[in-house]
């Protein structure tokens, strides 16, 4: 799938970019599976103190999250 087609799959450019194409220094949002629960959660580089969260919606247009890993798998 090319690039345009998987940033139509997320709320908005700022969720894709964080998700898909985060450098080293940024801040990542990441999907996994804890407990059988699906979840979303902010990756914070080791340099910034306060380490990860959960989270539900979007930091940046606010829209609920996905409950499946469809979008975050590609």
């Amino acid at each position: 799938m090319n690039r345009l087609e998987r940033i139509k799959g997320y709320c908005c450019i700022g969720l894709f970019s964080s998700v898909e194409e985060a450098g080293e220094e940024d801040i990542h949002i990441k999907f996994t599976n804890l407990r059988g629960e699906s979840v979303w959660f902010v990756e914070i580089p080791a340099k910034v103190v306060a380490g990860g969260n959960m989270i539900s919606n979007c930091p940046w247009c606010g829209e609920s999250l996905p409950k499946n890993t469809k979008v975050a798998a590609g």
